[in-house]
């Protein structure tokens, strides 16, 4: 299980680390010089295991609180955003190949 990061405390490193990035997207778009942001997830597929209630007048749909598990995937996404560019792959696996390609 992946643990999740937090800052517990600003330490002159992480200020001096966090406004050199800042500095870095606030300068002006250069082809030659893409600034490509990158993350991955992992995800669960669900299904549901009963119909939901269908909506009425004055009432919203109703679903249970049961599902399915349909297995995991990975989620890709790479972001470009002073070129307006974004890339997104889902594969079925985190693997060292999906996530170099």
């Amino acid at each position: 299980m992946k643990k999740m990061w937090c800052i517990t405390e600003i330490t002159r490193e992480y200020r001096k680390r966090m406004y050199r990035l800042l500095n870095l997207y606030n300068k002006p778009y250069d082809p030659e010089l893409p600034v490509v942001c990158f993350d991955e997830k992992g995800k669960q597929l669900l299904d549901d295991s009963r119909k939901p209630i269908q909506m009425k007048p004055g009432r919203i749909k109703k679903y249970d609180y049961e599902y399915r598990r349909n297995g995991t995937c990975n989620i890709f996404v790479a972001v470009e955003p002073k070129a307006d560019n974004h890339h997104i792959q889902v594969t079925d696996y985190l693997t060292r190949k999906d996530f170099a390609s």
